[in-house]
């Protein structure tokens, strides 16, 4: 296959619906990476729960590739029965049909629970894991080569693998404050490394949505742009490198940053929407005011009125928000502005990546199982 796209995803129902309706030549190109949601705070079961996302996994994404990690959890965290939560969540996805591969924590990888889980999924299963670098990797580690690169082959040699059927994410997380030349120096500096030890795709991420929408626009009830940084510095460095194998990633219409699992009585409707370089937010107020139904009508309507709306056919996401706006189709709550926000977000970094790369190189990357 081509990989043009890697979204960081909750492994959810809002996201999980977006995969579902994306158009298959888009499909085909975007391998997502499911994070599974963390426990609610008094949970001591999770079994049940982790086996319902799996199922709906399934449905979503059955029969393509996937990475998964548990980010959101300790790295030592099991099930009741005693299950790593990796192990669990891994064969669960497997046995639902999604050829699901592991992500590899570095930040993670010392714990010896976390990495003995890992082994434990590469004896039992053909994988291509993804090694995922968080920001003091990138930082500082990637400053100390001959360390960084003794860790890395620690984590290869442990897991029965070479670099050149494995992935690796440098994942700068958060970058909405970030400024665009430090990141495409950090970025050019790692692929330098990370090609010097062999590795092929090297997956670029980072987010620049807010934690909430008061973050993007001050105002409610008003519309607002704000630019995402991680787009536009992916861009700079396929212009300087020309490399096509560096592939963009991002967290898709949700902050990095954000918080689960807390309920907000004072959640403000409102539409993410994904144009070149940027997000186009159309903010409302309090659904104490009004309901989520209500206001998504009157949002929608603000949107496919402006000047960024794209045609109905661009995506299952903006026919669904044409719908609402003429009153065919509600959108009752925010999972179903979730998904319908993400499948046309995936749809539109998709056409974005695709041009800048045919404009930069010219040519498709390969999948590193291609080189196995």
């Amino acid at each position: 296959m081509s990989l043009n796209y890697v979204p960081v995803m909750a492994a959810k129902r809002g996201e999980f619906t977006a995969l579902t309706n994306l158009y298959g030549t888009v499909a085909n190109r975007i391998i997502p990476l499911f994070e599974l949601p963390a426990k609610p705070s008094e949970a001591i079961l999770h079994e049940k729960r982790i086996t319902r996302t799996a199922v709906a996994g399934g449905k979503a994404w059955s029969g393509r590739p996937a990475f998964l990690d548990i980010s959101k959890w300790s790295p030592d965290a099991r099930t009741e029965n005693g299950i790593h939560i990796l192990e669990f969540a891994f064969t669960q996805l497997r046995s639902a049909g999604v050829p699901v591969n592991p992500v590899v924590g570095y930040d993670r990888w010392d714990d010896p629970i976390y990495n003995q889980a890992l082994k434990n999924i590469r004896t039992l299963y053909q994988i291509t894991p993804c090694i995922r670098l968080n920001l003091e990797a990138i930082r500082d580690d990637l400053g100390d080569l001959p360390y960084f690169q003794g860790r890395v082959q620690e984590m290869l040699n442990d897991l029965y693998l070479s670099a050149n059927n494995c992935y690796v994410m440098v994942d700068f997380g958060d970058v909405s404050k970030t400024a665009i030349p430090n990141i495409i120096q950090d970025t050019e500096s790692a692929v330098h490394t990370l090609r010097s030890m062999g590795f092929s795709v090297i997956i670029v991420s980072g987010g620049s949505m807010p934690a909430g929408v008061n973050l993007a626009v001050d105002t409610p009830d008003t519309e607002g742009c704000i630019a995402r940084i991680e787009m536009q510095a992916w861009k700079a460095v396929m212009t300087g490198l020309k490399d096509d194998q560096i592939v963009f990633s991002d967290y898709l219409i949700r902050s990095s940053e954000a918080v689960e699992g807390v309920i907000a009585p004072d959640a403000n409707a409102k539409i993410r929407y994904t144009i070149e370089n940027q997000f186009f937010i159309v903010r409302g107020h309090t659904k104490k005011r009004d309901s989520l139904e209500i206001q998504h009508k009157e949002l929608a309507r603000k949107l496919v009125a402006s000047a960024y709306y794209m045609k109905s056919s661009f995506s299952w996401g903006d026919s669904e928000l044409l719908n609402c706006s003429l009153g065919i189709k509600p959108l009752r709550d925010a999972t179903s502005m979730i998904a319908v926000d993400s499948n046309h977000h995936i749809h539109m970094v998709m056409a974005e990546v695709t041009e800048h790369i045919h404009k930069s190189v010219g040519t498709k990357i390969t999948n590193p199982t291609d080189l196995a």
